[in-house]
């Protein structure tokens, strides 16, 4: 008795000190914004995200609103299109983008689906205690549907399977050779109610669950929205999705997308044939209103083993056509080169990797970051590169060659410190991006790269030579966990936000002042990804950002109410822009066919205050993934453009006077000889 009263009266204490230090050390998930911030808070859909790869902005189905989308590896992923009224619809199972559209909702989730019905319910569970996503089979009200048995096959090593009232035979794994994945079966039955967890050391590794005997398929409920399978073979593939580069690749008004996987953690070779050409990279087009559909294979593209992160659209011979770029990882599971890919579109859409004939394959590099843009103003887009030893640039030479050439290292390069390559807090979590802007009103297109490990400003002289800056002589933060460049007073001058610290306003000397304008708590966020946007198109540009926290800092009372799951939970927060009286200018173009996006594009603004330059495509915030095409000039106190130049992506330049700003304008690609239009 006495014990029982000591172990009460210790939960007791331990949920009363709980609430008492939420209340006086609240989880401070969220920033506090200062009375005087020109921001104020957005209602999201949802508040947090787990074990997210990448989120970012597009505007999927041509209604000029901006939708949210997200990679979430093997996790459930979101598609949130805007509905014009500041809310959002979740989208990704309508149009059928579920990693997989037979079985919509069967991602790994924090939640389970509601057992109800009776019959037996199959889906994968959140991280546990272990840091494993276990596969659930539960079975609920079996008298009323007889009995159950069946098997579960998968290439991989079953870890560890607990469960009640089942009886179970195995695991039995055999190694058909010493390069292979093992081959493991294990039995289970039952004709009661109960719960079986199983632990595969891959979940990424394809599942087969194979139910035998008379067992009705209508009482069979697979994933969050207890989908009832056509057969009793079940094939479960996660897609392990990264990176998300969309653009309008069926000339329909709608945006597709091509999407990289990571090929079962980069361990793909280790596996039998059988599995190997079935993992693909996807490329899902749109049918109308209806689901997508994958057409990777039919069009040329191969996987060959690529642990896909980052990838990009760019037209890098100036053809018309956008080509696909693929950042290849090698993850050091598997011995054997792994080229980058560059798939150069053909007239009939068909892909043709051309990587190694332009100088492009790389295999022997390891990038962090990339970004395409025009360095040295010749008119063909380069490569820029953050690599695991420096900074390079691949000059583009008429679309034929690249040639590398180094930039420079800055105060830190993962070629010092091998050991990280097996960190993933440090290594592969979007540290060292890429940011590109011409910041200083030249001309030229600058780049700031982010880290955690030491910021970098790479200054551009306009013939693709730069100067490796410290940012600190510009009053710019030496460290942080990422960056991106905008303007967001629209006072014509280009800023930087940085997370922890915050906005830095540019001043007219082309030096920084911090403001303290969303600014974060210092080393609290290992990880975060931050996207401006005019989400409500009101000409202001509003935030959205991704935090994941360094959960090595957690205090002893953030443990009392964290749980291991939350160590990959991405708190999500956005604030709208209330702005000023500064007048604005955006700008959506749109190209032939073959590039309807007009991704590469190069826009100038000339008004009384200066000269301002912008690229389609640099203004995503996303750090694999890509989508962003609409351009932004703050115009201050103008109301209109003196002039606009652009230069389409296939070179051809389009002349526009006086522009009247406060408003999107929507500009379409001239043919030649003709006026230039605009909405």
């Amino acid at each position: 008795m006495k014990r029982s009263r000591f172990i009460l009266g210790g939960l007791f204490l331990a949920a009363l000190t709980a609430a008492i230090t939420l209340v006086l050390f609240p989880p401070a998930g969220v920033p506090l914004l200062a009375a005087r911030t020109p921001f104020v808070e957005r209602q999201l859909p949802s508040a947090a995200i787990h074990e997210l790869m990448d989120i970012g902005v597009a505007e999927i189905n041509g209604d000029e609103l901006l939708d949210i989308f997200t990679a979430n590896h093997n996790s459930r992923q979101v598609l949130w299109v805007a509905d014009g009224r500041g809310g959002y619809a979740d989208m990704l199972s309508a149009w059928g983008l579920d990693q997989d559209p037979r079985f919509p909702g069967m991602e790994i989730s924090q939640d389970e689906p509601e057992v109800k019905e009776p019959g037996v319910y199959i889906y994968w569970k959140g991280r546990n205690a272990n840091s494993q996503f276990p596969l659930v089979i539960r079975t609920h009200r079996m008298s009323e549907v007889g009995r159950l048995d069946g098997t579960l096959q998968t290439y991989s090593v079953i870890r560890r399977h607990e469960g009640s009232n089942f009886t179970l035979s195995g695991p039995q794994s055999v190694r058909a050779a010493d390069f292979l994945m093992p081959d493991t079966t294990m039995g289970f039955a039952t004709d009661r109610d109960g719960v079986l967890e199983v632990e595969i050391a891959s979940p990424g590794a394809p599942v087969n669950v194979r139910l035998g005997g008379a067992f009705p398929l209508k009482n069979v409920f697979v994933g969050q929205q207890k989908v009832s399978p056509r057969a009793r073979e079940i094939d479960f593939a996660f897609q392990d999705r990264h990176g998300m580069a969309w653009q309008d690749y069926n000339d329909d008004s709608r945006l597709d997308v091509f999407i990289s996987r990571g090929a079962i953690g980069g361990t793909l070779r280790m596996f039998p044939e059988s599995v190997q050409k079935n993992v693909r990279d996807e490329l899902l087009v749109s049918q109308g209103d209806g689901p997508y559909r994958n057409i990777f294979s039919d069009v040329g593209l191969d996987k060959r083993g690529c642990s896909g992160r980052k990838v990009a659209w760019v037209d890098f011979d100036n053809d018309g056509r956008v080509d696909l770029f693929i950042n290849c990882q090698d993850r050091g599971h598997v011995a054997g080169n792994y080229p980058k890919q560059l798939y150069r579109q053909t007239p009939n859409g068909q892909f043709i990797d051309v990587a190694a004939n332009v100088g492009l394959e790389l295999a022997s590099r390891e990038i962090v970051d990339f970004v395409w843009f025009d360095a040295d103003n010749d008119g063909y887009v380069d490569l820029l590169t953050h690599e695991y030893d420096g900074f390079f640039l691949y000059r583009n030479h008429q679309g034929i060659r690249f040639a590398r050439e180094s930039i420079g290292r800055g105060p830190f390069a993962r070629a010092d410190n091998p050991q990280l390559k097996g960190t993933t807090e440090e290594y592969w979590f979007v540290d060292g991006k890429l940011a590109v802007a011409d910041f200083d009103g030249d001309g030229n297109l600058d780049v700031f790269c982010a880290s955690k490990r030491g910021n970098v400003l790479l200054v551009n002289d306009g013939k693709g030579r730069f100067s490796v800056v410290d940012p600190a002589t510009r009053g710019l933060p030496r460290e942080s966990a990422t960056a991106g460049w905008v303007d967001f007073d629209n006072d014509g001058i280009v800023d930087l936000y940085a997370v922890p610290q915050g906005l830095f306003r540019q001043r007219r000397d082309h030096t920084f002042e911090p403001t303290g304008v969303l600014e974060l708590p210092s080393r609290k966020y290992m990880a975060a990804i931050v996207n401006w946007a005019d989400f409500d198109n009101d000409g202001r540009r509003d935030v959205l950002i991704a935090l994941l926290e360094n959960f090595s800092l957690w205090t002893w009372w953030e443990k009392l109410y964290k749980s291991n799951a939350d160590r990959f939970k991405w708190n999500l927060i956005s604030f709208g822009n209330l702005g000023n009286a500064n007048h604005w200018l955006q700008v959506k173009l749109v190209g032939r066919a073959g590039n309807r996006q007009a991704i590469g594009a190069r826009v100038e603004i000339e008004t009384a205050e200066g000269r301002q330059t912008q690229v389609v495509g640099l203004n995503d915030g996303a750090f694999f993934s890509q989508g962003h095409y609409r351009l932004y000039f703050g115009l201050g106190p103008k109301v209109r453009t003196d002039s606009m130049r652009i230069r389409w992506p296939n070179g051809q330049v389009q002349q526009l006077r006086s522009l009247e700003g406060d408003r999107l304008q929507v500009i379409t690609q001239a043919e030649p000889g003709e006026p230039e239009a605009r909405k």
